[in-house]
């Protein structure tokens, strides 16, 4: 090392890679994708310093090398919460969900699930689902490479309101409908479900199936995004 001090982990760009072993066997392959980001878009050259990130806790320096990159030191840093938050979110505009999963990456959800309710306006063809959780996949992604996490949320896709209301354990749920629900606070638990419904509310069926598990973020009515962002920094801003 010649006595240069290392740049923060904070600081280097990084990638989420899956299936590195542990411990690290000799060079790790750089995806085209990445490598084009890091040689066009960052400018980075051989021997520059980045992360790569296997989605497991741990984070590895390495050097560029070509279209490789050498590792050389593994870490653990401290930047997940300890709650483990399960965000199933009803689907909403296009633009709306996006923001709501790129939000809830950085502020530190682990998994998303969607699912049409009975007032969701947009409706996914079963042939095109696929592609759009791939592009849900891909923010999820590059939220948590921005936001210096370690861990990448998933996202899935599940059939209905009462899927999400089954989820193992607790289960709170966002809604409107009512002015005496109580106020939602940060849980006890160590896994929670979070569910927030589409732009128009919940059904009266709907309300009836969600029964005193209902939660408000106050008075106002809010964007599917600001209650997203709202609910889980309450939520996990306990560490």
């Amino acid at each position: 090392m010649g006595g240069r001090s290392l740049p923060p982990l904070r600081s280097l760009p990084r990638v989420f890679l899956a299936g590195i072993p542990d411990p690290v066997d000799g060079a790790v392959d750089l995806p085209d994708e990445e490598c084009d980001k890091f040689r066009k878009v960052l400018r980075l050259k051989s021997g520059d310093e980045i992360a790569i990130l296997p989605g497991d806790g741990r984070l590895i320096r390495a050097r560029l090398d070509g279209r490789q990159a050498a590792p050389f030191e593994t870490s653990f840093p401290h930047t997940e919460p300890s709650r483990r938050l399960t965000l199933a979110l009803a689907l909403t505009k296009p633009d709306a969900l996006e923001a709501s999963v790129r939000m809830a990456s950085e502020i530190g959800a682990q998994k998303f699930a969607l699912f049409p309710s009975d007032r969701t306006v947009v409706r996914w063809e079963e042939n095109k689902r696929g592609h759009k959780i791939g592009r849900l996949r891909k923010i999820a992604r590059e939220a948590a490479e921005v936001s210096f996490r370690t861990i990448l949320p998933t996202v899935e896709w599940l059939g209905s309101l009462r899927e999400a209301l089954e989820s193992n354990g607790e289960v709170l749920v966002l809604s409107e409908s009512e002015s005496t629900l109580a106020r939602l606070q940060p849980p006890v638990g160590e896994t929670l479900t979070l569910v927030i419904g589409p732009e128009g509310g919940w059904s009266p069926n709907e309300t009836k199936l969600i029964g005193d598990r209902a939660r408000t973020l106050g008075p106002r009515v809010l964007r599917a995004e600001t209650a997203v962002a709202v609910s889980c920094g309450l939520v996990l801003n306990r560490d």
